[in-house]
């Protein structure tokens, strides 16, 4: 009688240790750890024409094997008289790591996307984070960004320290393997 309480109390912890994996799996992740842009601010005390540019620091997983994290820069510029738009595939500071900005608003909100090449075939990594910015709702777990004009014929500024610019915030990527850059 004993033996069958034994055994039906192990079943549920047999069928866990069942599922577990085999071998241990490295997380990969990039994260936008900071982020410095300036956009035009159009208005009777804004500025229409300005040198405009989003610049992210990005923490990635070293490529060979995934084990340490790297940083590195990317920056993108628009010339002044220029509106911002999405970007073209463009090298960082680390020219493993190419990035873009995509579907940029009128609000300043954009996509950020990543590619890591992994392989000679072309292979690698991609990742894309919108980044919004609303002051309207500090609670909103999308508000990354906070943007301010900071005074009378100023373009509009933002970082990366949430909606009202007291907590600074990290963006969690989580990139998917393509087998080549995404176009």
């Amino acid at each position: 009688m004993h033996s069958r309480t034994v055994l039906t109390s192990f079943l549920p912890l047999l069928s866990l240790g069942l599922s577990l994996p085999l071998e241990p799996r490295d997380f990969i992740e990039f994260n936008i750890t900071g982020l410095s842009a300036t956009f035009p601010y159009p208005g009777v005390y804004g500025v229409d024409s300005v040198n405009s540019f989003v610049e992210i620091t990005l923490s990635y997983p070293e490529s060979q094997p995934p084990s340490a994290s790297l940083s590195t820069t990317c920056r993108v510029d628009w010339p002044a008289g220029t509106s911002p738009a999405a970007t073209a595939w463009t090298a960082c500071a680390d020219s493993g790591i190419v990035f873009r900005i995509a579907s940029l608003t009128s609000t300043n909100n954009f996509s950020v996307g990543v590619f890591q090449q992994r392989s000679i075939d072309g292979e690698g990594l991609s990742a894309t984070h919108i980044l919004t910015s609303n002051p309207g709702n500090p609670s909103d777990p999308n508000a990354y960004m906070f943007c301010l004009q900071k005074g009378k014929f100023n373009p509009l500024t933002c970082s990366l320290t949430g909606p009202y610019g007291s907590t600074p915030r990290t963006v969690e990527m989580t990139p998917v393997a393509v087998t080549e850059r995404p176009a």
